[in-house]
C-alpha cells in the first residue's frame, strides 16, 4: 500500500511536466473543417496558385479556399466540363500557373477563366488509369505517377506518352514525383531514384531495405534528401557523405511518435515537419532529434486530430497541415502574437478563466486572483500552477472572488482581499493562513477590493464601503471618513495608487481624488487641477508614465493629469479607442500605452494620440478584460486578465503583418443572380476574376460586386475600402466581404475600384479595379438619338417647307384673286355696263313689243303682217338676248338666294307685273303705271347689295287695283 501511494504521489508530481511536454513547441493551430465549408475531412494534397487560392485534394472533391469561402469541384455526370472523378490525390502547379488535379479516373486541368475542367484519360485493359502524382518538367510537359508506371503528358496535344521515356523508367510504379531543380525523385518500392531531365538519365540514389514504401521525399540544403515511408520511419540520406540514417519511433531517442510518415515540409526558418499517423514532429537539428505535437481533446489550439496526411507552406510563410479525419489545421507565426493562458481540465493551469487581478513579485512568480476559482500562484522556475482554494471557517463567508493581492516582501506575506469574503493573510514560507471577516475581526466590510502599503508599518485597504487603514501589529482597522481638513473622504472606492512622489490616489463609483499621507491619516493633495468630470466618473485603474503623466482608465474614456498643468487630455471612441471603458494602462519599453478596453486591447501612442486596436481575431483571450487584471513582468511581457482567461505578450517583439494582398473581384450579381461566363446574359465570357471591363444592358442597371482577399494571416481580419467612380468619388470602408450592391445606375460609364488592409491596417495600394459600361436605353442610344434627331430635323424642314409653301401659294392665290379681281371687276364694269344698256333697251323692246304685238293684230294685209312679224320675231330676238343677259347677272348676283322678306316682295312685283302684262294683251292696261312697275322689278332685280327695300308705291297701287292677283 505505501508503494502504492508512493507511485501515485511520484506520478502526481511529474503529471504536470509530463502534460507540459506536449506543448513544447509554442505552436497553435486554427481548425478548419465541415463547418467552415470542406467537402471533406480526409485532405491527401495541398497547393497554391499564383492568384493566393489554395486547392484541397479531398476524398470528395477538390476545394478551392479564398481565405473566406470554399468552392467545391466535384465530378457531374451530365457535365463533361466537370473534374473526372471526386476522390482527387494530387494537385500540382505549373509554371504558366495552371492547376493539374491527379484523380481516380485521370488527369484533370482547370481553366480558370472558364471555371471548368479539362479532362484527359488514359485507359489500361478497358480502365481508366488513375493519376497519384504529377511533376511539372518543362512548359506545357508533364510527369506522372501512375500504377501502370511512369507516363508523359503533352499539354499542347492534350495526350499521354509512354514511348519516349527508358523502359527503365516506364517500368518502375512509382509512389511520389519530386521535381528539385533538374532532377525528378522518384520514389518507388524498391528504392529511390533521380531522373535527370537534360541528359534523361535514370539513377538508383539510394538502396533501401525491401518492400520499403516511400510516401514523400523532400530536399534540404541541397545535400540532405529526406524519405518518408509506410512503417519503416523517416529516412535522411547525405549526398555528400553517402550516408542513410534512419529514425525510427521505438528506439526512444529521435522523439518521432510513428513509424508511419506521410507528409514532410519546410517551415519559414528552415525547421522540417513531418507528419506521421500519430501527430506532427518537428526536427531539431541541434539534438538531432523530434519534438512532438499531437491532437488534444482539452487542449485548445491543439491539432484536430494525429493522422497528418499533408503538409503545405504558402506564398506568406503558413504551414497547412491536411489530415486524414480531422480537416486542415493552420499555423503561422504571426498569428501567435498573443498568448492565452487559460483553465485547461484535467491540465496543470488556471483554476478559473475570469480573471480580476494579478501581480508578480520579487521572485518573478505570479499571483492570480480568479473569480470563482480562488488564487493561483504560478511558479516561473517550474512553470506550474498552484490554486490556493481557500476556507474561511465561515461557510456564509466564501473567498474564492479574489479582488485585489499585496505581496510584503519585507515579511514574505501575501494579503489578499476578496468580494464578500474579507481580508486574507498568506504565510509564504510556513503557508499559514489568517483571515479577517466581519465575524472574527473589527472590519465593517467583507468586499475589499484594493490593498496597498502606507510605508509606515500599516496597510491602506478600500472596500466598496469605507476606506480602512489596517495596522499590521495591532490586526486592527480604523475607518478614515475624514482628512485631516475635517472633510469627509469620498465612498464607494474600488482602488487604491501611489504615484512616484508617494501621493495616494482613490478612485472608484464617486470619482477620485489626491491626498498626501501624513503619518496615518490623510490631507488632499492640489498639485493637480481635478475637473468636474473626473469627480463624478466613475474610475477602474491608475497608471503613471514616464512622462509624468497620470492616467486615469474610468467607464468614460481615458484620462491624463499632469502636476501643476490645469489641461485634462482625454480620449474616447471618437478619438480611436474601441470603448470608453477602461479597466488597464501599462507602458512599454518605447512609450507606448498598452489599454485593456470592454472591446479588445489598444495600443496609444501618447506622441499623436492615435491607436490601434486588437481583438479576439488577434490572437487575445477575448474582448473583455477585467478592472484591476493586468501586469507588467521585469522581463518585459504584459499580461491582461479577462473574462476568458489572460493575454500575455511582449509588446518590443510584436510584428506586424507585412503581407497586403490585393483584393479580388471574385463574384457579379445582377438582380441577386450570380452571372457566370457565357452564361444567358451574355455578360461574361471568362470569369469575373479575370475580367477588366464589362457592358451591362439597360436592364442590368442593378448589381452586386463580391470581393475576397487571400490574408490567410489575418483570417478574416481585413478592411476593405471601395468606391464606384462615375457615381461617387468617396471611399466607403467596410470590415466583411459583404457584396456591394448598386441599384438603378444611370447609363455612363463606371470603375469599381476595392483595396484592402490587413489585420494590422496595412493598406494595399494598388487597388482591383472593374471597368463597368451601363448602355442606355434603346431610345437613348447614339443612334436612336440620331434618328430623332434627323427625323426631328425633317419634321423642322417639312414643317418649315410646308409654311414657306403654303405662303408662296397664298401669295400666289393672293395675286391670282387680286388678278381675277381686277378680271371680275373689269369683267362686272362690262357686264354692267352691258347690263345697263339692256335695261336700257329692255324698256323699249319691252314698249314696242306690245304696241308691235297690236299692230299684227290689226293689220290684215299679208305683206305687212309679215313685215311686222319679221319685226316682232327680232324684237323678240333682241329682247329674249336681253333677259338671258339679265338672267345671267341675276343668277351671277345669287338673286335667287335673296332673303325671304325680298324674295317674297320680288314674286309680289313678278306677279303683279305678269298680271299687268296680261292686261296689256287684253288692253285693260294703264301704260304708265305698267311703264313704273317695269322701273321697280329692274331697280329691284339689279340692287346687288340686297339692301333695296321693296317697291311700295306701284306695290300697294297693284294691290288696290288687282288684290287677288297681287295676294
Amino acid at each position: 500500500m505505501k508503494i502504492q501511494y508512493f507511485l501515485l504521489a511520484l506520478i502526481g508530481s511529474l503529471l504536470p511536466y509530463i502534460l507540459n511536454a506536449s506543448i513544447i513547441e509554442n505552436i497553435h493551430f486554427t481548425h478548419i473543417g465541415l463547418v467552415d465549408g470542406l467537402s471533406h475531412s480526409t485532405i491527401f494534397a495541398i497547393n497554391q496558385d499564383k492568384g493566393g487560392n489554395l486547392w484541397f485534394a479531398t476524398y470528395d472533391g477538390v476545394n478551392k479556399y479564398d481565405g473566406y469561402n470554399f468552392t467545391v469541384y466535384r465530378h457531374q455526370y451530365m457535365n463533361p466540363n466537370s473534374i473526372a472523378s471526386d476522390i482527387s490525390r494530387c494537385i500540382a502547379v505549373d509554371d504558366s500557373d495552371r492547376i493539374w488535379v491527379g484523380t481516380r479516373e485521370g488527369l484533370s486541368l482547370y481553366n480558370r477563366y472558364k471555371d471548368a475542367f479539362s479532362n484527359y484519360y488514359y485507359k489500361k485493359r478497358g480502365m481508366n488509369v488513375a493519376v497519384t502524382s504529377i511533376a511539372p518538367i518543362k512548359e506545357d510537359w508533364l510527369m506522372l505517377g501512375t500504377a501502370e508506371g511512369v507516363l508523359l503528358f503533352d499539354a499542347k496535344r492534350g495526350c499521354f506518352l509512354n514511348d519516349t521515356l527508358p523502359a527503365t523508367l516506364h517500368m518502375l510504379r512509382p509512389t511520389v514525383l519530386v521535381r528539385q531543380g533538374d532532377l525528378i525523385y522518384i520514389g518507388a518500392e524498391n528504392g529511390v531514384y533521380t531522373y535527370t531531365l537534360s541528359n534523361g538519365i535514370l539513377d538508383k540514389l539510394v538502396d533501401m531495405p525491401n518492400y520499403v514504401r516511400v510516401h514523400a521525399i523532400l530536399c534540404q540544403m541541397f545535400n540532405q534528401v529526406w524519405m518518408a515511408t509506410e512503417g519503416d520511419g523517416l529516412y535522411m540520406y547525405d549526398t555528400k557523405s553517402k550516408v542513410l540514417k534512419n529514425y525510427r519511433y521505438e528506439d526512444g531517442k529521435s522523439g518521432l511518435n510513428s513509424n508511419y510518415v506521410r507528409s514532410l515540409a519546410l517551415d519559414t526558418e528552415n525547421r522540417l515537419w513531418v507528419g506521421t499517423y500519430s501527430g506532427l514532429n518537428i526536427y531539431k537539428e541541434g539534438t538531432d532529434s523530434f519534438s512532438s505535437l499531437k491532437s488534444s481533446e482539452i487542449q485548445e489550439g491543439s491539432l484536430s486530430q494525429n493522422s497528418v496526411r499533408s503538409i503545405f507552406k504558402d506564398s506568406q510563410g503558413g504551414m497547412w497541415l491536411g489530415t486524414y479525419w480531422g480537416g486542415l489545421n493552420y499555423y503561422h507565426p504571426l498569428c501567435n502574437r498573443f498568448q492565452c493562458i487559460k483553465h485547461i481540465p484535467f491540465l496543470n493551469s488556471l483554476s478559473d478563466n475570469v480573471v480580476s487581478c494579478i501581480v508578480e513579485d520579487n521572485e518573478h512568480n505570479l499571483w492570480i486572483g480568479t473569480s470563482d476559482g480562488g488564487l493561483n500562484f504560478y511558479d516561473n522556475k517550474s512553470q506550474i500552477y498552484k490554486s490556493y482554494l481557500f476556507n474561511s471557517g465561515t461557510l456564509d463567508v466564501p473567498f474564492k472572488d479574489i479582488k485585489t493581492v499585496y505581496v510584503d516582501e519585507l515579511h514574505d506575506k501575501v494579503y489578499v482581499g476578496a468580494h464578500a469574503g474579507g481580508m486574507m493573510v498568506l504565510d509564504r514560507k510556513s503557508g499559514n493562513v489568517e483571515y479577517y471577516n466581519r465575524q472574527n475581526s473589527n472590519i465593517p466590510s467583507n468586499n475589499i477590493y484594493s490593498i496597498i502599503s502606507d510605508e509606515n508599518g500599516g496597510l491602506w485597504v478600500v472596500s466598496l464601503e469605507y476606506l480602512l487603514h489596517f495596522d499590521i501589529k495591532t490586526r486592527r482597522f480604523r475607518i478614515i471618513d475624514k482628512n485631516k481638513d475635517r472633510h469627509e473622504v469620498q465612498q464607494y472606492n474600488r482602488l487604491l495608487f501611489r504615484d512616484s512622489k508617494k501621493r495616494l490616489w482613490i478612485g472608484g463609483e464617486m470619482g477620485i481624488s489626491v491626498f498626501n499621507q501624513i503619518g496615518n491619516s490623510l490631507q488632499s493633495n492640489t498639485d493637480f487641477h481635478i475637473s468636474p468630470i473626473l469627480k463624478q466618473a466613475f474610475a477602474n485603474c491608475f497608471y503613471e508614465s514616464t512622462s509624468g503623466y497620470v492616467w486615469i482608465g474610468t467607464r468614460n474614456g481615458l484620462f491624463a493629469l499632469k502636476e501643476g498643468d490645469e489641461k485634462l487630455l482625454q480620449y474616447t471612441t471618437a478619438d480611436g479607442l474601441p470603448s470608453n471603458v477602461i479597466y488597464g494602462i501599462l507602458e512599454d519599453a518605447y512609450g507606448r500605452l498598452w489599454i485593456s478596453t470592454n472591446q479588445g486591447l489598444s495600443c496609444m501612442n501618447p506622441e499623436n494620440g492615435k491607436f490601434r486596436n486588437f481583438t479576439i481575431m488577434d490572437g487575445l483571450q477575448g474582448n473583455q478584460f477585467n478592472a484591476g487584471s493586468y501586469c507588467r513582468k521585469e522581463n518585459g511581457y504584459m499580461l491582461f486578465g479577462g473574462v476568458s482567461g489572460i493575454t500575455s505578450f511582449r509588446p518590443e517583439t510584436l510584428i506586424d503583418n507585412p503581407y497586403a494582398p490585393k483584393p479580388v473581384i471574385n463574384k457579379l450579381f445582377v438582380f441577386n443572380k450570380e452571372v457566370l461566363p457565357d452564361d444567358e446574359t451574355g455578360i461574361l465570357n471568362e470569369s469575373i476574376e479575370y475580367t477588366d471591363h464589362i457592358i451591362l444592358s439597360s436592364s442590368q442597371n442593378s448589381f452586386a460586386i463580391s470581393f475576397v482577399v487571400s490574408n490567410y494571416i489575418a483570417g478574416k481580419h481585413n478592411t476593405f475600402a471601395y468606391k464606384l467612380e462615375g457615381y461617387n468619388d468617396e471611399w466607403y470602408k467596410q470590415n466583411d466581404i459583404s457584396p456591394v450592391s448598386y441599384s438603378n445606375l444611370p447609363a455612363g460609364n463606371y470603375t469599381f475600384h476595392i483595396k484592402a488592409a490587413n489585420n494590422d491596417g496595412k493598406w494595399n495600394e494598388e487597388p482591383a479595379t472593374l471597368h463597368i459600361r451601363i448602355l442606355p436605353v434603346w431610345y437613348c442610344t447614339w443612334w436612336a438619338l440620331t434618328l430623332f434627331a434627323l427625323s426631328f430635323i425633317l419634321l423642322v424642314a417639312g414643317i418649315v417647307r410646308f409654311f414657306w409653301l403654303r405662303k408662296s401659294m397664298q401669295a400666289e392665290i393672293q395675286m391670282e384673286r387680286l388678278d381675277k379681281e381686277k378680271q371680275e371687276e373689269i369683267s362686272q364694269m362690262k357686264i354692267r355696263f352691258y347690263v345697263n344698256i339692256s335695261h336700257e333697251l329692255r324698256t323699249p323692246l319691252t314698249l314696242i313689243v306690245a304696241p308691235l304685238q297690236e299692230l299684227i293684230n290689226h293689220i290684215n294685209g299679208h305683206w305687212e303682217q309679215a313685215q311686222l312679224q319679221y319685226i316682232q320675231r327680232n324684237t323678240n330676238r333682241l329682247l329674249h338676248l336681253v333677259n338671258q343677259l339679265m338672267d345671267y347677272r341675276r343668277a351671277e348676283l345669287g338673286i335667287f338666294e335673296l332673303r325671304p322678306t325680298y324674295s317674297n316682295a320680288y314674286k309680289r312685283v313678278l306677279n303683279c307685273f305678269i298680271n299687268y302684262e296680261s292686261l296689256a294683251k287684253r288692253k285693260d292696261i294703264d301704260y304708265n303705271f305698267y311703264t313704273e312697275l317695269q322701273d321697280e322689278k329692274m331697280l329691284f332685280e339689279n340692287d346687288e347689295t340686297g339692301t333695296r327695300e321693296p317697291p311700295t308705291v306701284a306695290h300697294h297701287y297693284a294691290c288696290r287695283r288687282f288684290p287677288h292677283s297681287v295676294q
